[in-house]
Formats: structure tokens, sequence, C-alpha cells
């Protein structure tokens, strides 16, 4: 508190004790009622709560003034890990691209700051080499790299931290499914599991931190427990934690990508084969000079056997059997039995093979997999390409096992439009982003408007309804089996005087046979199971 504010709080508190109003005061030393209302709360708190003498002779602090780009500041540390040179004005179009609205001026600060923490990290930071047991760890990540022709891959590598063993892959994508295949491969290349895996805050891996802590995906935590290993994240901006596998990306850089030129990910992939096996096998082991080789037959005796089987790494896609019979993956569209025309089913995707499964996982057809953007048909073995032709008897009775109200939606639409099977097929396609409780109440909706067409079935949901995800489809599926299920074998209610007598020892009256009691409920008719 400045002097000029000690006077003008001791002036305020003086005229109040002689009597004066606040107005009064407010007029002579002109300042506003509100100013000596907050000059009386603080004086109130201070003397309340007390203060030292230091907070009281130093200047009020500031709250820190958030920025819009704090909130992109994983994302920013995530780019800069994977592109180093970065610019502030590609690091500007990039986060515009993620919704971002301020100004270029803040991203060139902020990216400064953020090189400059980096800087006197690197220069003051003292790092440690850790060695650690034979068959205890591995360490593995990404790298991206571009090729002669401009295409970019992604280089997998994956370490053994004892015998430095190495698995190198090279592949389009750093999805989820393709981190677990790679995981796979580079356990079965050593014959073995370790006992924990180290890496970083990749997606698939870690979904987001809290309280400092990361919070690993379900599903990589439950390939972890499949293969038995524990799962360690290195600090965030870390990246000498798991040095062994970063050094791997060196020497890579320095032999393998150092004075070769390649044009296609096919090409790349025999390289890398014939470079691991007859350079990165053979290389000495930085501590006991001996070939990696070596090192790893002393190493896999030591290593966790793997499963009898290994785990599913497929991708499940939820997609919608359209007028036609076939369902699209990544542009190319596979034929499923018309049977199921405008049917929700699961897709199962591998590397090779994509299988489709209805609503009771039971499968319905395999296909082989076809390249990702060729835009082609994959036929059912022994049939032909169905015309195109919309079935309105078909896609109706799809919308009428839904209920009453969608049954009467389709009727309606059906009289008022002179092509309606467009948009029925919209209509059944919308099951793939909302609930069926959802559409049926907006269709409840659009028939009091006389709306019946898909457009405003879509806007309607767009205001009053929330996407689900497909793990809310699944866990749908699962409450309605447990209402089945209670509903075949029903739990009785527990009279209330039960309890009572539990409180205070006596025996609870029974009341007459198929008579409920004035603190008793009536049983419903279907258990209720919480969301």
């Amino acid at each position: 508190m400045n002097e000029e504010r000690k006077h003008l709080v001791y002036e305020v508190l003086r005229r109040l004790r002689q009597g004066e109003s606040k107005r009064g005061i407010s007029r002579a030393l002109g300042i506003a009622r509100k100013t000596i209302r907050s000059i009386l709360n603080e004086e109130e708190k201070r003397r309340e709560h007390g203060e030292q003498a230091l907070e009281r002779e130093l200047p009020r602090r500031r709250t820190p003034k958030g920025s819009k780009l704090d909130v992109f500041e994983e994302q920013i540390q995530a780019w800069l890990k994977y592109y180093p040179d970065l610019t502030a004005v590609r690091l500007h179009e990039k986060l515009v691209g993620e919704g971002f609205e301020g100004g270029y001026t803040i991203v060139r600060e902020r990216l400064k700051r953020i090189r400059q923490e980096s800087k006197q990290a690197k220069t003051t930071k003292p790092v440690m080499e850790v060695e650690t047991a034979i068959g205890q760890q591995c360490q593995f990540d990404w790298s991206p790299y571009e090729l002669k022709n401009g295409l970019k891959v992604q280089l997998w590598s994956c370490v053994l931290s004892f015998s430095r063993g190495p698995s190198f892959e090279a592949t389009d994508n750093t999805r989820q499914t393709t981190i677990l295949r790679m995981l796979q491969h580079s356990f079965e290349g050593w014959g073995g599991v370790p006992d924990e895996a180290v890496t970083d805050s990749m997606p698939g891996v870690v979904d987001r931190w809290e309280c400092d802590r990361p919070v690993l995906n379900v599903r990589f935590v439950d390939f972890a427990a499949y293969y038995d290993f524990a799962v360690h994240i290195a600090p965030r901006g870390d990246g000498a934690y798991k040095g062994k596998v970063e050094r791997r990306y060196r020497y890579a850089e320095g032999n393998l990508l150092n004075g070769r030129s390649f044009y296609s990910l096919e090409q790349f992939r025999e390289a890398l084969v014939w470079w691991e096996r007859e350079h990165a096998m053979k290389r000495k082991h930085p501590k006991t000079k001996r070939p990696i080789w070596e090192m790893l037959e002393q190493e896999r005796p030591h290593l966790k056997p793997l499963p009898s089987h290994p785990y599913d790494a497929r991708d499940v896609v939820i997609a919608v059997v359209d007028r036609m019979g076939y369902v699209v993956f990544e542009t190319n569209r596979y034929q499923v039995d018309a049977d199921h025309i405008g049917k929700r089913v699961y897709l199962c995707v591998g590397p090779e093979r994509l299988e489709v499964f209805d609503q009771g996982v039971h499968r319905l057809v395999e296909h082989e997999r076809l390249p990702t953007g060729a835009g082609k048909k994959q036929l059912c073995e022994g049939k032909k390409a169905p015309r195109g032709r919309y079935d309105l008897a078909l896609l109706s009775a799809r919308l009428e096992e839904w209920g009453d109200v969608p049954e009467a939606f389709a009727q309606r639409l059906r009289t008022q439009h002179r092509y309606p099977g467009p948009h029925l097929a919209r209509i059944l396609e919308l099951q793939l982003t909302w609930s069926l409780d959802d559409i049926v109440h907006a269709m409840e909706h659009a028939s009091r408007y006389q709306a019946y067409d898909s457009h405003s079935l879509t806007r309607i949901l767009q205001a009053r309804a929330t996407p689900r995800r497909l793990d809310e489809q699944i866990a749908n599926r699962t409450r309605q089996h447990i209402r089945e299920v209670m509903q075949e074998h029903p739990v009785a209610q527990r009279s209330l005087d039960s309890y009572q007598s539990l409180r205070t020892g006596d025996t609870p009256q029974s009341s007459p046979q198929g008579a409920i009691r004035h603190d008793e409920q009536p049983l419903p008719s279907e258990p209720q199971v919480p969301d």
C-alpha cells in the first residue's frame, strides 16, 4: 500500500468515526462510494486475518493474466519435438488450424521464450546415464523423416536397455493400433518381453496429464497387461530420460540415412531390414564393446515368455450398411449381405484383412483390405454388384424396427416427397453419430412442425442432442444386456422394516401377502440401470 493510499484510508476512517455519511465522504474527498466500501472491507480483513510487515510494505502482486496460447501448450511442445526448427509463422498457421484466434506476435514471443528455456535447461541440467538390469527395460519412440519424393514416413525404434538390441520399422502413420503392432513385432523379434517399457506422452499411450501425472489410455493398459509389462512415462520435455532410444535415431541418421536416397516406403523398409541386420546388430555395445547381437543373445533367456496368441490389435469401427449393401472404410466400399442394409455393424480392421460383425458380434463377412484411398469396391465371393436403386420398403422397415414414432415418420415422409429414398438412407446413417433415443425424440419434435425430411432431423439433433462415441455405444449394448438379465432374474425389494429391526433389535411385522405397506414402494416393471 503506497503512502497516498494510506492517507486516504486514514481520512475515510476518521470521517466515519466523526459520524459523516458515506455519501458526504465521497463528495468531500472526490472518490466513489464503492471505493469507500472497498476500503472498509480491506481494513476489516486486515484486522481479522492480520498481515506481515513485508506484505504491507511491498506493492501488491498482480494475478498473472492468462494467455490464449495456454490451452495449446501441450500441442506446441509436441510440434516442437517433432519439428525442432519450426518457425513462428508456421507455428501460427498450425495453431489457427486448431482453432487459435490470436495474432502472430504472441506466438512469436511464446516460441522465443520456450526456446530460451530449453537452451538454459540443456546447458544447466546434468545428464546421468543409467544402466538397467538384464531383461528389465525397453524404450520406444517415433521419429518422422521425409523421403526424396516428399513422402513423410515414421521410423519406429524400440531398444532393449541392457543389450541395446534394436528393433526398427517404418510406416506412414502413428495410430494406436500401429503402436501396438510395432511393439508386438519388437517382442516377437526378441523372443520375449521385458519387465517395463519407457516412452514419452505419445497419443495412443497417454490420454492426458492430470496434476503432473500421466493418464494412460485404457486400451494400451489392456495391451500392457496382456503382455505383462509395466508402462513408464518419461517426464514431459525430458528427451534424455529415454536417451537409449533417442541415441538410436542419431545413429540411424548418421549411418542409414546419410548418403542414401529413398523414393518410396517399400524401398525404405527393405533397406531398413538390411541395415538392421548388417550394421545395427553388428555395432559394438557402448559398455562391454561386444557386438549387439551377442549381447541380445545373452539377454533373451531373461525376457518374459510371449503369450500363446498375439494381442488382437485391430481397429474397431462402427459403420452403417448403405442402401446398396456396402460399408465404407477409408474411401473403399466392402459388400455385406443385403439383409443388413440400414443396420449398424462393427468393422475389425487389420493390416491385411477386414471383418464385419453384426450387433450381436456374429461374423458376417471377411474381405481382403484394399489400399487406403483407392476408392474401390470389394464384392462378396459369388455375388454381383447391386443396382443403384433405393429399396423403399426395406429402408422403411429398418425405421419401423425403431418403434411407432419412426414408423409413422417414415410413412409421412414417403407421402410428402417425390423421391424419399435419399432421406430414408440419410436418416439411417444418423445412428452412426447419434443415439436412437435422440433420433426418435428429434422425429417427435420435427413431426410437430410437419418437417418430414432428413435435413430437419440433422439440424434438430445438432441443436438438442450430444454425439456419442464408440465406447458409449458399446456401453449402451452392455446396459441393455444387463436389463434383459435382470428381467429374467428379478430382485425383490426389501421392506424398510428390516432396516428398522437392525437398529432396534425388534422383529419386523409381516404384511399380508400381496399388500404394499405405506413405507414400501411397488417394484418397477423394469430395473433401472444407471447410465
